[in-house]
């Protein structure tokens, strides 16, 4: 090999390592928070009763109505936000799924998302997910089928009170028998008040039992033992009692 060869492949050798340190510099960030899914409760706390997510009328249950368990519950999911404070005002968006939502099962204990919040302490978690909840009940009974998808509606036509992470009206639309898909969101903080006094309707407030701490993880409990009801001879989903740990 000739010296002006042996140079010149000295030469691609360094402009190929460079190119590999610049490239392994510009890779993005590791995820510093993950959100799961849980369809199972929460672990037992001093109980506070978290505020109902959509508190509907069909939400107070009579001893006439037969309920089970789902074997599946999926839920689209848009986006994550979170906020340094109690009213989650200044809403920082951390991960956004655009336009098609992710379904998510919480049967399965799903990832929901994740990013790369700067570290920190987050007093309020925002979720924009879908309001049409599908499910597949465990056991028949009633209208109810195992192994048959259904699907409900749970922020409906005439309901108007919700806001969205920016505090813009959502206007419900569908009805259980006509799901139609409303982004909403629904909003997390260890003091609901704060939120509401700023128009947020309590019916889409959570109870956040501790602060968002990032780096780490957290569980949103959905809850859904007994969710699946049989009313009036036909087969829907309730909205649990979520929680956020």
């Amino acid at each position: 090999m000739t010296l002006g060869l042996r140079s010149r492949m000295a030469t691609l050798a360094g402009l190929l390592a460079l190119a590999s340190a610049c490239s392994d510099g510009a890779q993005a960030p590791a995820d510093t928070l993950t959100i799961h899914g849980s369809g199972s409760a929460a672990p037992a706390l001093a109980t506070h009763a978290s505020a109902a997510m959509i508190r509907t009328p069909e939400a107070a249950f009579s001893e006439a109505i037969l309920s089970g368990d789902p074997a599946s519950m999926s839920v689209g999911m848009y986006a994550l936000y979170v906020s340094a404070n109690e009213d989650c005002s200044a809403p920082i968006l951390v991960a956004d799924y655009g336009a098609t939502a992710q379904l998510k099962d919480f049967m399965q204990s799903p990832v929901l998302f994740t990013g790369s919040p700067a570290a920190g302490t987050y007093k309020c978690v925002i979720f924009k997910m879908s309001d049409v909840i599908g499910m597949v009940p465990a056991t028949s009974f009633g209208a109810c089928v195992a192994g048959t998808f259904y699907s409900g509606d749970i922020y409906r036509d005439g309901q108007t009170d919700w806001k969205d992470a920016e505090l813009n009206p959502i206007i419900g639309t569908g009805t259980d028998d006509a799901p139609l898909d409303d982004h909403v969101a629904i909003f997390l903080t260890g003091n609901p008040a704060a939120v509401e006094a700023r128009g947020v309707s309590e019916n889409q407030v959570v109870l956040l039992h501790s602060d968002l701490i990032v780096p780490g993880q957290s569980t949103f409990y959905w809850n859904a033992e007994g969710s699946v009801t049989e009313e009036g001879g036909a087969c829907g989903i309730q909205p649990g009692q979520p929680e956020f740990r």
